[in-house]
């Protein structure tokens, strides 16, 4: 081929790139503020795809990509990082792993300790520089222009990186993982009945019974009251602090948001109205590519008889109590003679068994749930663990640790495309219901028919993400979208109700007098009263 039909093949290959992309290069502020693996894992495909459609990107993550991976997927000149990894070195990080609390106590929990990060954050000389940058005149001597098109904030419940968008004034896009807290869906003007739609933090979602609507109400109030009165009061204080007395309150700036993105599926619990500026995603971690398998792992499966059962249970397998459960599942795969690859923490001790078993601490989920001899899933749910699965039409045996199962393991019992374990509680049973698993086909038949569901869409969640993302940029915000938001007495109708009641009142009452005036008018009247022999006229 000439040099001059290349160059024009290339240039070509350009603009259909650029035509595919259809929105200028943006710059866009993506905050990550969560010290947590698995929530900066989720944003990683996302971040690299903006990046690969030419908008230039300032990732503030407490994981930042490495040089081999930007160099893998082209994206070095596009992503500059600034990295809050010392977050994962505060102590009061530890926080978070506290058991014994009660539903309030841990929220509360997660909020101060979230609260503390977030400031702690914000000190960051990186940081500083960044909020500095805000402050300087676009285009003076020796100052990069910082301004930016779209500042997207992962919302976790804390909402101070949210000021950093009144500060560059840029649209706000907010992103959740797994399902938006109250406070987020009230900022985008939702609605948030407690009974129709609880709280992601209470342990059930649909078909309520009496005393769980009386706990979702009385969650909710408190919620309420905790977050406005307590919490973002404490949160101004510090973002005055950092960016100054002239920023608005963070309730406002997060009321003001342009766009909501949830990362979960509808069909797996999350069905509730919304605005059109509360977009749900759903899988947008899954990088679609074949994913590859590591050498030992590859050798491992190929060699190992159908079926193959994957086991990830996280961090729960940790204590004396860990240490049982995992006792109880390796005995059962011995039992049945299962070769099984395991994930496990850095701090745990290796699994000891006589069967056949991987173990690490890396492995490539979505590649191992997407080798043909994998056909059963031993997970304690999870939002990606448990969408993982349906997209690669893998069953799931769900470990619960109490009656009150985590909430996508109740999807997986609701659609029957696993099977629930109460592990503390049964010893053969577990061994009967992951023989089930493997053998009954029914679960592999509900498990194919879930995948289509999530997948039967016009876009998929990246298209979907990156094209809202997109229109923010384009548009300058979602404006004319927003939905009005109503006032507590305006939303209860109080008012209305108020004066019609009133009015209804006073036309009962006029009406109830009318009568009362007719009738002791018409006993004032003479009437004939006639008797035999005689006509005559009383007066009563």
């Amino acid at each position: 081929m000439s040099h001059g039909t290349t160059t024009l093949a290339l240039l070509v290959a350009v603009a259909v790139a650029l035509s595919a992309c259809g929105c200028e290069a943006a710059k866009i502020l993506a905050i990550f503020p969560v010290p947590l693996k698995q929530h900066q894992l989720v944003y990683r495909p996302l971040i690299e795809e903006l990046a690969k459609r030419g908008h230039d990107i300032v990732l503030v993550t407490t994981d930042p990509l490495d040089e081999v991976e930007r160099d893998a997927n082209g994206t070095r000149g596009r992503i500059e990082q600034i990295d809050l990894g010392f977050a994962y070195e505060l102590p009061v990080l530890e926080q978070l792993g506290r058991d014994g609390l009660d539903g309030r106590d841990m929220l509360r929990n997660i909020f101060d300790v979230m609260r503390t990060i977030s400031a702690e954050e914000l000190q960051h000389p990186a940081m500083q520089k960044l909020i500095e940058s805000g402050r300087m005149p676009e285009g003076a001597d020796g100052a990069k222009c910082s301004r930016f098109d779209v500042v997207m904030v992962e919302w976790c419940g804390v909402t101070l990186m949210n000021a950093f968008a009144e500060h560059f004034r840029a649209p706000l896009v907010g992103i959740a993982n797994g399902g938006a807290f109250i406070n987020a869906h009230e900022a985008l003007g939702n609605p948030n009945h407690p009974i129709g739609y609880p709280s992601i933090f209470m342990p059930f979602s649909e078909d309520l019974s009496l005393l769980q609507r009386i706990s979702s109400v009385l969650f909710t109030v408190w919620y309420r009251f905790y977050y406005y009165t307590e919490e973002i009061p404490a949160q101004n204080v510090i973002a005055r602090t950092n960016f100054g007395e002239q920023i608005s309150d963070l309730r406002q700036i997060e009321q003001n948001a342009d766009l909501l993105l949830i990362n979960a599926h509808q069909q797996l619990g999350n069905v509730r109205p919304v605005g059109p500026t509360t977009v749900y995603l759903g899988g947008i971690h899954q990088r679609g590519q074949k994913a590859v398998l590591p050498e030992d792992l590859s050798l491992f499966l190929t060699h190992s008889d159908a079926p193959v059962v994957y086991v990830n249970l996280g961090a729960t397998l940790g204590g004396a109590a860990g240490r049982a459960r995992i006792d109880k599942i390796a005995k059962a795969l011995e039992q049945l003679d299962l070769a099984s690859v395991w994930v496990i923490e850095r701090d745990m001790e290796l699994v000891n068994s006589t069967g056949r078993i991987y173990q690490s601490h890396t492995v490539p989920q979505e590649a191992v749930l997407g080798h043909p001899k994998v056909r059963a899933f031993l997970t304690d749910g999870g939002q990606i663990n448990v969408e993982d699965a349906i997209q690669h039409r893998v069953p799931v045996v769900g470990v619960s640790y109490s009656t009150s199962y985590e909430h996508y393991l109740r999807q997986i019992a609701k659609y029957e495309a696993g099977i629930i374990s109460l592990i503390d509680f049964e010893t053969q049973t577990f061994v009967d219901k992951l023989r089930d698993v493997l053998t009954n086909e029914r679960y592999q038949e509900n498990v194919n028919k879930l995948h289509r569901l999530l997948n039967d869409q016009p876009q998929t969640p990246m298209e979907r993400a990156i094209w809202w993302l997109e229109y923010v940029a384009r548009n300058g915000g979602t404006k004319p979208l927003h939905v009005r938001h109503l006032s507590w007495f305006e939303y209860l109708m109080l008012d209305v109700l108020l004066v019609v009641g009133v009015l209804a009142t006073l036309a009962c009452s006029l009406i109830a007098y009318g009568i009362y005036r007719a009738v002791r008018y018409s006993k004032s009247l003479p009437f004939e009263m006639i008797t035999p022999g005689s006509r005559k006229c009383k007066l009563i």
